[in-house]
């Protein structure tokens, strides 16, 4: 598939029927709410109109537009809410295609990978809980009010009909030149943000070598570049929705002045004299502006389809990838793993990350794998853990080729990063995820410490990567997943960083009980683990060091 605007714009809206049990029950409510609105402003000026001509105010006429304007709220409240749904249903499975594409990807690194997946829920998501719901909004509620308004003034009707045409034709416009800065602006953050990331993970070292204040002007200079490229972005939205309410304005102003003139009868109506009252004119004085409240609403949403239609020219070809379907015996046991002649190297990237390297893993016991940051460590753990493709070199488990023992190894690994990741949900879910409200009565002691501090115990919810949680407390919860769902091969990397003294002391003798029933593979700085470890490999930029 070509990355054509269209085609982008094609392949988002065939997304749209994932959502149609959802979407229709929004559209029908947001026809009950533009409607109710129509039978408000019916009787709003019928009580208006009396007040004012005969000077009788008649309560029950306003009760009854108080209750149609009630209804017209809870109407447009559900619609909403449906709609935020259809949203995150959409946005769920354009994630779970995405996930083991990624994963399979030897292009990105994780950090890339996580920012890629934030940025489509945020750029993505938009499009389907907001533009698509305001265009039908918009056709909707458009069509009810032109028929009414072409019923009482066909003039006002046929001002309306000419915002409805020109209004969408502006946007698209203006919408061009917004896709082209979103599609750069997306690239920028995902490059820019993974090298803030990166240079934030290496603080220490750059404090200790005296390299601040480089680190501190090439940093400044990528920050105002995409701070720049941000502020274009804004500057089409401002500019798009300027354009609107000028246009809005001049609208309103015209149907006010042709109604007020056509009352005095100077510019008398087609059905003046013959029904044509002050009533009447209150009453598409009123409908007016509210033609154009989801017509705001479609203009600003228009800035949405602009990113998601920047995100999907990402997505297309990362989705479109052929993914190897999983050989059938990938459950069986675990007997042997060995690498040989191991060369790594991402791909455009002339440096090999891993050189030569000769592993024979034992079938269980701590194996420790040391080295400098930025010595291999990392990517040695994600080939282990069958997340990286190795062209170069043997892995081989059980004696099988490279191609088995990948989706053997993603299979029947468990992996704690350094940033552990945190579900949506409550604790209880995140550690006991296939159970429906049932606390097994076995699980590990220290999983107590976060219960006692936490208020709603297993219920406590969770959110935004467990931003509710310290880092000592996300890394136990990681460990409590892999101790309580375990797999044949454990790997962890860093375990212990940034943890204090009483959650480390805490880890350790679990680390030791899991090296006792498993292959337990560890990359860490800390000391500690030389003398916990059955067998140490030490890298250098990539090389095995060999024992002297």
């Amino acid at each position: 598939m070509d990355s054509t605007p269209k085609s982008a714009s094609r392949w988002l809206n065939k997304k749209i029927p994932e959502a149609k049990n959802t979407y229709i029950p929004a559209a029908v409510l947001t026809i009950f709410s533009t409607g109710s609105f129509v039978i408000f402003s019916w009787y709003l000026s019928g009580f208006v109109a009396r007040w004012l001509c005969d000077g009788l105010i008649f309560p029950p006429t306003l009760i009854r537009a108080l209750i149609f304007l009630t209804c017209r709220y809870i109407c447009a409240h559900f619609a909403s809410k449906l709609n935020h749904r259809a949203g995150n249903i959409i946005v769920s499975g354009i994630k779970k295609r995405l996930y083991p594409v990624l994963l399979n990807d030897n292009r990105s690194d994780s950090v890339s990978s996580t920012l890629l997946v934030s940025d489509v829920s945020d750029d993505v998501k938009p499009y389907f809980s907001r533009f698509i719901p305001y265009f039908t909004a918009s056709i909707l509620s458009s069509v009810l009010l032109l028929v009414v308004s072409f019923c009482m003034e066909k003039w006002v009707g046929l001002v309306l009909l000419i915002a409805l045409s020109v209004i969408p034709l502006q946007m698209m416009v203006i919408g061009t030149g917004a896709e082209a800065l979103h599609k750069k602006h997306i690239r920028l953050f995902l490059k820019y943000s993974a090298v803030f990331y990166n240079r934030l993970a290496a603080i220490a070292e750059i404090v200790n070598l005296d390299n601040f204040k480089a680190q501190y002007g090439f940093l400044s200079e990528k920050g105002k570049t995409l701070n720049k490229a941000t502020t274009g972005v804004m500057r089409v939205a401002i500019l798009s929705s300027v354009v609107l309410e000028l246009f809005v304005t001049i609208c309103i102003a015209a149907i006010a002045i042709y109604l007020g003139m056509s009352l005095l009868g100077i510019m008398t109506g087609a059905g003046y004299g013959t029904g044509y009252d002050f009533r009447i004119a209150l009453f598409l004085l009123t409908l007016s502006p509210y033609f154009f409240f989801y017509l705001r609403k479609f203009v600003s949403a228009y800035h949405d389809k602009s990113r998601a239609v920047a995100s999907a020219k990402l997505l297309i070809p990362l989705l479109e990838q052929q993914i190897d379907e999983p050989p059938s015996d990938i459950d069986e046991m675990f007997h042997s793993f060995k690498i040989e002649k191991l060369n790594f190297a991402y791909p455009d990237s002339p440096v090999k990350v891993l050189h030569e390297i000769h592993l024979t893993f034992p079938s269980k016991g701590l194996v420790l794998v040391k080295g400098i940051s930025g010595s291999g460590k990392s990517t040695l753990l994600k080939i282990c853990a069958g997340s990286l493709s190795v062209q170069d070199g043997i892995v081989s488990v059980n004696g099988k080729d490279n191609r088995f023992s990948r989706w053997w190894l993603n299979a029947n690994t468990s992996y704690m990063n350094q940033f552990p990741f945190i579900f949506d949900g409550t604790l209880r879910y995140n550690i006991f995820p296939e159970k429906e409200g049932e606390i097994p009565h076995r699980y590990p002691a220290f999983l107590d410490n976060i219960l006692a501090r936490k208020a709603d115990g297993w219920e406590t919810a969770l959110s935004h990567n467990g931003k509710q949680l310290s880092g000592g407390e996300r890394q136990l919860i990681t460990l409590a997943r892999m101790m309580l769902h375990p797999k044949p091969i454990a790997i962890m990397d860093e375990p212990t960083a940034n943890l204090d003294t009483d959650t480390v002391e805490i880890i350790l003798p679990q680390i030791t009980q899991m090296a006792e029933e498993r292959l337990l593979i560890i990359a860490s700085h800390d000391k500690i683990f030389d003398t916990l470890a059955d067998t140490i490999i030490n890298l250098n930029w990539g090389e095995q060091m060999r024992d002297e």
